[in-house]
């Protein structure tokens, strides 16, 4: 026997920070987590699935609109044709929602009761499901204590919707230890809520399938469902799947003792060439994340517009329209001062400085000998601007060189070019 395991559908769920982009296919974005459970739907069909248990959150708001839901009808008709069964837990986005309730849903499925935990057993198969649908509000009880005592003989199922212990990314629901799950004697738990992935034990399988589709930064790498063999009562493989149809992904660069702009190129380019691979022909919104102590970090800082168009051009070049660049991270940092006599030096030009732009005796001249040639070069009209009142004042000289000094430090630790 086979079954699949889903969860956090978030039917109609926005891809945040995309939809205002541009140059991003605003259609495709709109359509990808109903994209997404058409392929969990084929999926099942593909590989006969006896049955698709769905561990809540299939809405994203507590009220979707009615096409979402009849979305959601046909794709299940599908597998009511194919003589597939589906067992639903509501989740927390679900438990307010009037539509589905009102909704005629096909013969093969079935929501778990709210009130108590409900066991679900078929005719023709050696299996039962235990679960229960959240209700209206914040569930925070343990509601894994009130599940039933495992039936002999049977392949025993868990479904739950929980936040188990805590998740700091997911708001506290159902929570319930791991030792609750384990000593029920059910061979397999099916969580919901967490939109991570995650395999918590194997004796019994307890396990988090994630989302389906990627939404946001936060939610990176493949996203999918489980699919699940079965051999008499006893679990034999929980295989991860993906159904996602883009995906988010975080192109990690470091630029630690990287010196010339060739080199960022290089580390760039092998960081989105990994990206767009582990994609696996999917689109895909990357995050660029700069790291590292670098000569390069000044260079970065000043010129952001030129750095912005760098990746965007060598993430073009990778991935033509499959890749687009979420946001760039720069977390690099200047590297150590310079050496001792390094320091002096620079502190001995710097101090010879400081006292040109102070002696008005000498500031005068200098900047006049300096300038006096381009500005007689100027127009009537140019003549007069503030800038060149340098020539005559030295408060002024002192006070841009107050603003460029940091810009000097910079220059004489070879941390600007």
């Amino acid at each position: 026997m086979r079954f699949v395991h889903a969860a956090d559908i978030h039917l109609d769920s926005p891809l945040r920070n995309l939809a205002l982009r541009p140059d991003a296919p605003i259609d495709r974005l709109r359509s990808a987590t109903r994209s997404a459970f058409t392929n969990l739907i084929d999926l099942c069909i593909e590989r006969q699935a006896a049955f698709l248990i769905l561990a809540g959150d299939l809405y994203d708001h507590d009220f979707p609109n009615m096409q979402v839901a009849l979305f959601l009808r046909s794709q299940l008709a599908r597998l009511d044709q194919a003589g597939i069964r589906v067992v639903i837990a509501k989740g927390n986005h679900d438990a307010d929602n009037k539509i589905t309730s009102a909704l005629a849903l096909p013969g093969n499925t079935r929501i778990l009761d709210d009130r108590a935990p409900e066991s679900i057993r078929y005719d023709d198969l050696p299996v039962v499901i235990h679960g229960q649908s959240f209700r209206p509000g914040k569930i925070t009880a343990n509601l894994a204590r009130d599940y039933p005592k495992k039936s002999p003989g049977l392949l025993n199922i868990g479904v739950l919707h929980t936040s188990l212990a805590g998740n700091a990314d997911h708001d506290p629901y159902a929570p319930c230890s791991l030792d609750d799950l384990t000593t029920r004697g059910y061979a397999y738990w099916a969580l919901g809520h967490i939109h991570k992935g995650a395999v918590l034990a194997r004796d019994p399988w307890v396990v988090y399938p994630g989302n389906t589709q990627g939404r946001d930064a936060k939610e990176t790498g493949p996203k999918g469902c489980v699919v699940v063999d079965v051999e008499n009562d006893r679990v034999v493989s929980a295989e991860t799947v993906a159904t996602d149809v883009l995906r988010w992904q975080r192109a990690e660069i470091d630029l630690g003792d990287a010196v010339t702009e060739a080199e960022l190129v290089e580390r760039l380019r092998a960081a989105l060439t990994l990206a767009h691979r582990d994609s696996a022909g999917r689109p895909s919104a990357v995050r660029a994340i700069f790291s590292g102590r670098t000569p390069l970090n000044a260079n970065l800082a000043r010129t952001p517009e030129r750095f912005r168009q760098t990746v965007l051009e060598l993430a073009a070049e990778i991935g033509g329209e499959d890749i687009w660049i979420e946001k760039i991270n720069d977390e690099t940092s200047a590297p150590s001062g310079p050496r001792r006599d390094e320091n002096e030096t620079a502190s001995e030009l710097i101090r010879i400085m400081q006292e040109l732009a102070e002696d008005r005796t000498q500031i005068g001249p200098l900047l006049s000998a300096e300038l006096e040639p381009l500005r007689s070069k100027l127009p009537e009209e140019l003549k007069e601007l503030p800038a060149l009142e340098l020539l005559r004042d030295a408060g002024l000289a002192r006070e841009l060189f107050t603003q460029l000094q940091p810009r000097l430090n910079a220059l004489l630790a070879g941390e600007d070019d």
